[in-house]
């Protein structure tokens, strides 16, 4: 059999085609944005969440202009009490972290610069409360 340029200027097309097409395809499955829960009203608001947050524990209601001192208030409410902690009430005040954090990751285009730059660094502030007591243990 004998097969001109044309064949397998063609095999060679629906190659890098498939290639391309399952390379894209990867690429969106990797970089899929994950969805964030959506509380409704007072329900899933913990007692924590109250304490922690005051007057920002429904989370999924902060606007972005309030998000950077939901985090101060997470911040300083953090430091008052986690000397005192067991790993059962970090781990809580790690998913109220992860929470603001979808929260963020929600209004992020909505956020000034000086805004997202000040919640990186109470970001990392919360990050390295958590690491101190990794080492105490």
């Amino acid at each position: 059999m004998k097969r001109t340029n044309r064949t397998y200027a063609q095999i060679l097309l629906a190659a890098a085609l498939s290639f391309s097409f399952a390379a894209e395809a990867a690429n969106y499955t990797l970089t899929e944005v994950p969805k964030v829960e959506v509380q409704q009203g007072n329900q899933g608001v913990t007692d924590l969440e109250k304490e922690l947050l005051g007057p920002y524990a429904e989370i999924n209601k902060i606007a972005a202009t309030d998000l950077r001192q939901a985090y101060i208030m997470l911040l300083q409410s953090v430091r008052d009490r986690h000397e005192t902690w067991t790993d059962v009430e970090w781990n809580k005040a790690k998913a109220i972290i992860n929470k603001l954090d979808a929260r963020k990751n929600a209004v992020h285009k909505q956020l000034g610069a000086d805004d997202k730059a000040k919640i990186k660094l109470l970001q990392g502030e919360l990050r390295a409360l958590e690491t101190k007591k990794d080492i105490k243990d």
